[in-house]
């Protein structure tokens, strides 16, 4: 009979020993509900993407990854030229949802 594969080392221990308890049913219904919940993580809708004091939108784009934002924005100097309207960037995120809010992971310079 071939082992029970190990659970991840970084899944909490309830879940670890309870998960195997299930029937397949209930597996199947996990695993469902799992990929539901990170495509909604990925999938951040251009409605939800808002630009903050001192930024603008440049362009929204979906990816598999998750949801590709090109930004300018401004540095916050008193005596920068960006405080009259011309902002820094672009410069491209990745955004995802971390629970209920959005994370926005820089990706770096947009090259124009």
């Amino acid at each position: 009979m071939a082992p029970r594969p190990p659970a991840p080392d970084s899944l909490p221990q309830y879940l670890a020993e309870g998960v195997p308890k299930q029937d397949d049913a209930d597996l199947r219904a996990l695993q469902d509900w799992i990929d539901e919940l990170l495509e909604y993580r990925q999938d951040v809708a251009v409605e939800d993407i808002d630009a903050g004091e001192g930024e603008s939108i440049e362009a929204v784009e979906e990816s598999s990854g998750g949801t590709v934002v090109i930004k300018k924005v401004s540095c916050g100097k008193d005596n920068c030229k960006c405080q009259s309207g011309a902002l820094h960037g672009p410069y491209k995120y990745i955004v995802r949802r971390q629970g209920d809010s959005l994370d926005w992971e820089y990706k770096g310079p947009v090259s124009e």
